[in-house]
């Protein structure tokens, strides 16, 4: 069942799914959309000048994920598909922010997406903490899809 509205939301995890395979990540550092601004200065027939801000150049959408590493070798196989240069490594993915119980509660698709940056965390012998994998992806366009 879907969220009352306004209600805030919490996530359990975060699942991509590319091919239908799943990779499963513990934080969601941010889902970026950007349209730049553009200043516009015009002058009409009376000589008064207008200055306004105009929709400007798009940046693509970012997504970047964090988990604990594991066995699970998907982000870095696509990460190496897209440093050979293969085309193959665009792909449609997935993105869903599910809850405690494994309800899908937001998707977010992600058109021509890639693997832009793969980032393990740093590594200090007899530490036991865990180490991170932060996957930055790439994507043309971000459509969103409510629960």
């Amino acid at each position: 069942m879907p969220p009352a509205p306004n209600t805030v939301l919490t996530a359990a995890r975060f699942i991509i799914s590319i091919d239908g395979k799943d990779t499963s990540f513990s934080e969601l550092a941010g889902i970026n959309s950007e349209v730049e601004s553009s200043e516009y200065i015009s002058v009409d027939p009376g000589g008064n000048i207008s200055h306004t801000k105009q929709y400007g150049k798009t940046k693509p959408p970012t997504i970047t994920l964090k988990r604990g590493v594991d066995s699970d070798t998907k982000m870095w196989a696509w990460h190496q598909l897209v440093l050979t240069g293969d085309p193959a490594a665009r792909v449609t993915a997935t993105l869903s922010l599910q809850d405690a119980q494994g309800q899908t509660f937001q998707k977010y698709v992600l058109e021509g997406a890639w693997c832009s940056k793969l980032d393990i965390g740093g590594l200090k012998a007899g530490d036991s903490a865990v180490v991170m994998e932060t996957v930055t992806i790439v994507c043309d366009y971000i459509e969103f899809q409510p629960g």
